[in-house]
């Protein structure tokens, strides 16, 4: 078991590696402070949907991992090139590894039933042989009535035809990953976690990839993009002045350092955590963020 040690050699660590810059003021963005102040959108109505297996499905994003036909594994292209999302209209959209597509989805609580055409294959010369493989082999599979079913836990699904052969599918983003207040309790470095941050550093992050939030003392703006299992981060911009106890301005300088701008992350979701991290240079100088989302 990987033992997560805190406290001064944590800070050395992250000091070392982060190159944390000093709490002087940013410069303001142009929209001053107004923008992260402002709070995740009101909930909309409630959206109605089965319970069940099907319930879990709407609304969420979720990536393909493999398909099994005749018994026989087939795994997705990487980095969730291949994904699909339901929606309350009806319908299911995604990507097969080769290109788009946009069903009619009838669902049910432990049923899936799938209607309309397909969109064109690719050519031969606009996507990869493997990739065409594979994406044959989905539109196979994911077409008419599906049974859906756990495979492990509520982040993995199974949805099986009446051949018996099914598709493996993993959460990518949960219902409301958008527009919801993400906390960042605190950043990893190796093995090593930072010391506790400020409980009231958060980020927001919005699908059109601007980012609102506060690191601890001040509001702060960035991007952020989610593309497939990658997740780029550029470094946030102070939009406030405010000067807090030498901690919580400690926190803010380690949130306000990347080793790189823009930096790439990998990342993984639960139903209300995420973790995103960087192992380029090897797993003893990794480094990332740790989420929790907040109720609300």
């Amino acid at each position: 078991m990987r033992i997560h040690r805190a406290g001064a050699a944590a800070g050395a660590l992250l000091a070392a590696l982060l190159t944390v810059t000093g709490c002087g003021p940013s410069p303001a963005g142009s929209e001053g402070g107004k923008a992260a102040e402002g709070k995740p959108a009101s909930a909309s109505p409630a959206k109605k949907g089965p319970g069940g297996y099907g319930g879990l499905l709407m609304g969420a994003r979720w990536m393909v991992q493999w398909v099994t036909v005749d018994g026989r594994e087939i795994s997705a292209p990487p980095h969730a090139a291949s994904w699909m999302a339901f929606d309350y209209d009806n319908t299911v959209k995604g990507n097969d590894g080769c290109a788009p597509f946009h069903r009619s989805a009838f669902l049910s609580d432990s049923a899936l039933t799938l209607r309309g055409d397909w969109a064109e294959a690719t050519e031969d010369g606009g996507c990869p042989a493997k990739n065409r493989a594979f994406a044959e082999r989905l539109r196979k599979v994911f077409d008419g009535p599906l049974t859906i079913a756990y495979r492990v836990d509520n982040l993995t699904l199974d949805l099986k035809n009446q051949q018996g052969d099914y598709v493996a599918i993993k959460l990518q983003q949960p219902e409301g990953f958008y527009g919801r207040r993400w906390q960042v309790p605190r950043l990893i470095v190796g093995d090593t976690y930072s010391p506790d941050l400020p409980k009231s550093a958060y980020f927001i992050f919005h699908e059109d990839g601007t980012v609102i939030g506060n690191l601890g003392c001040n509001d702060f703006t960035s991007k952020a993009v989610f593309e497939g299992d990658t997740l780029t981060m550029w470094e946030p911009t102070r939009l406030s002045r405010r000067t807090c106890s030498p901690d919580i301005m400690k926190g803010e300088g380690y949130l306000l350092s990347m080793k790189r701008n823009p930096q790439t992350f990998t990342y993984s979701v639960t139903h209300d955590t995420m973790s995103a991290f960087d192992e380029s240079e090897g797993a003893p100088l990794r480094n990332g963020y740790e989420f929790t989302a907040l109720p609300g």
